[in-house]
């Protein structure tokens, strides 16, 4: 979708927003759409999880991008030993285009859903957090309740982490905050309305996927409700399937598509998202100045071009 146009259709969001507030059930519904790929035991592990929750949610969508036909036959196969759960076969664009895939779903096959949350499948949600959810939504005046975001704080390292507000600094990294402006995509709860005309942006292979949809919704008078009590744990700090060690350009592929999302975050953000030319120029001068002294000290300057290329940089403001 084009991203200017992407970005003016939260405001078109806000009237569906109202108009369905009234209408919506005293008890919200909750979907949870789950990214896997390639790995069979951790997505069981992951529904066996959320089969624990309670209340549990109203539907579960399993996206797999697995390549192979086989790995993707094993896990529709631990998809069908849980009741209700649905597999789709993943679009392997990336995690972006995976969580749409599943939302996509919900949003077709279950209007009675209110809120979503986004899992891989290596992230195990704590039993209460739908509970925690609805209590602290229900406590809302009705006009905040279906625009604002929920979320916990990071789900690596202790089972319980502390949880601070963070924002994506003026560089593009996560830094502390004195009110949250960012979302940890693995302990957050959406108000399913706003993927209606909206998702996650495909051009965006991997990293900070969910503070540039944490900046457009907030432009667009969405609002985050950080939630200490919101848990999730990741099972698998570090060990995600794309791979973390080094390869030919001197970077992990996960280093390049992280620093590779940067930089297109970097100039939608202040391109089309809050624009400035000012603050678009300063940034793009940071980012590569810093970017290219990274580089030089780990002896990897030929991944620069490689980053440019998975950046899809010049779709930040047409979205072809």
């Amino acid at each position: 979708m084009n991203t200017i146009v992407q970005s003016a259709a939260f405001a078109a969001d806000a009237d569906v927003d109202s108009a369905q507030a009234g209408t919506r059930s005293a008890e919200p519904a909750f979907a949870v759409c789950v990214t896997t790929m390639n790995r069979t035991e951790t997505l069981a592990a992951c529904l066996d999880n959320l089969a624990r929750c309670v209340p549990a949610a109203a539907r579960i969508v399993v996206s797999d991008d697995s390549p192979e036909p086989a790995m993707r036959a094993a896990n529709a196969a631990v998809v069908a030993r849980h009741p209700g759960v649905v597999w789709l076969e993943g679009p392997r664009h990336g995690v972006c285009a995976n969580r749409n895939n599943a939302v996509r779903h919900c949003l077709a096959h279950a209007p009675e859903c209110d809120y979503v949350s986004f899992v891989d499948d290596d992230v195990q949600i704590a039993a209460d957090f739908f509970a925690v959810a609805h209590t602290h939504l229900a406590a809302l005046p009705p006009e905040r309740r279906h625009r604002v975001m929920l979320t916990g704080g990071s789900s690596s390292g202790a089972e319980h982490p502390e949880c601070h507000p963070v924002k994506l600094s003026f560089a593009g990294y996560f830094t502390a905050a004195d009110e949250p402006q960012c979302v940890n995509i693995h302990a957050a709860v959406f108000p399913v309305v706003l993927f209606k005309r909206n998702g996650w942006d495909e051009n965006i292979f991997f990293g900070v996927e969910d503070a540039e949809l944490s900046l457009r919704a907030l432009k667009h008078g969405y609002s985050i409700d950080l939630l200490p009590a919101l848990h999730a744990r990741d099972t698998l700090p570090g060990g995600g399937v794309i791979e973390c060690t080094s390869g030919r350009y001197g970077m992990s592929r996960y280093q390049l598509h992280c620093e590779a999302a940067r930089l297109y975050v970097g100039v939608k953000r202040y391109r089309v998202i809050d624009p400035s030319l000012p603050k678009y120029l300063a940034f793009v001068t940071l980012y590569f100045v810093h970017l290219t002294a990274y580089l030089a000290k780990r002896r990897a300057l030929s991944s620069l071009l490689p980053i440019i290329r998975l950046s899809n940089v010049w779709r930040a403001t047409t979205g072809q």
